[in-house]
């Protein structure tokens, strides 16, 4: 839960799934919060992840874990596999295996964070956020929802 940050200042503790190489993390540490746990599979980024997070417990494979054995936060953010509702892909949404969105929600339903910070693209709008609104209404949270393109943040894509 909320820890002492920095001297007396009280900062969020955060629980990052589908960290990738921990970009979220970054942004959400630099803005005072705390990474308590990563839960990446990829070889290659839980070894950025260690380089960058020597002391943050780190979990593989999200379908793997036992959610009673996790330290509860105030915060869970995380990007779950885009391909199954990008654009550029098939779309098959949740027929595709890499649909981990049931994974993410397992973790609220256990953890009962105060927050929940979901990332992924803008081909979830009209494939998939059915369920993720739902499944976070069931758990008792209100959703609020933009697109931010890359282009109106100044990148050239």
């Amino acid at each position: 839960m909320s820890v002492v940050c920095r001297g007396s200042k009280v900062c969020l503790t955060v629980g990052s799934l589908f960290s990738g190489i921990g970009g979220l993390d970054l942004g959400l540490e630099r803005a005072g919060m705390r990474i308590v746990w990563q839960v990446e599979v990829d070889p290659y980024c839980q070894k950025v992840l260690e380089k960058h997070w020597p002391h943050v417990k780190r979990y593989g494979d999200v379908r793997t874990i036992d959610w009673t054995e996790v330290e509860h936060v105030d915060l869970i953010c995380g990007g779950f596999p885009c391909q199954p509702v990008s654009y550029a892909g098939k779309r098959l949404g949740q027929q595709d295996e890499r649909w981990l969105w049931p994974e993410f929600a397992r973790a609220i339903r256990a953890l009962r964070p105060r927050f929940v910070l979901v990332e992924n693209v803008p081909g979830l709008l009209t494939r998939g956020m059915g369920d993720v609104l739902g499944d976070l209404a069931e758990c008792g949270y209100d959703a609020e929802w933009s697109v931010l393109s890359a282009c109106a943040m100044g990148a050239p894509h």
